[in-house]
């Protein structure tokens, strides 16, 4: 079973931010939404979030500069970031996991490998402290 943990979910397209926010509370987690990587950076300090699912083209500030700011924060060195984008081609993947994801996933996606994944990473997690 997944711990119950904050997940911020950042993607500035709606429909899918909303599915996901839905998804990770019928499961039992706290959720939090942003729209942008400026919005996901406001909310980090105020919501700690144990878990970022991050989209990667964004507008104002991508994926990939909001993770790299994540990872530069140490009171966020425990937080997971998933990145999700339909753009999966190798230097994107590289540009994600150079600036601190944790996993990759593409869009579309399974919903159930998601929580699965997420599941896994929270309880490697807590295995560590």
């Amino acid at each position: 079973m997944m711990d119950l943990s904050r997940i911020l979910i950042v993607d500035d397209e709606k429909p899918i931010s909303t599915l996901l926010a839905q998804t990770f509370e019928q499961e039992g987690h706290e959720v939090a939404n942003a729209y942008d990587g400026i919005d996901c950076m406001n909310k980090m300090a105020t919501f700690r979030p144990d878990v970022v699912i991050m989209d990667i083209m964004m507008p104002k500030l991508d994926g990939v500069d909001t993770t790299r700011l994540i990872r530069r924060n140490r009171s966020y060195s425990d937080t997971i970031v998933v990145a999700l984008s339909a753009k999966s081609d190798e230097e994107t993947r590289r540009r994600m996991k150079d600036a601190g994801a944790n996993l990759f996933m593409r869009k579309p996606f399974v919903i159930a490998k998601l929580l699965a994944r997420v599941s896994h990473m929270l309880e490697i997690r807590s295995e560590s402290h």
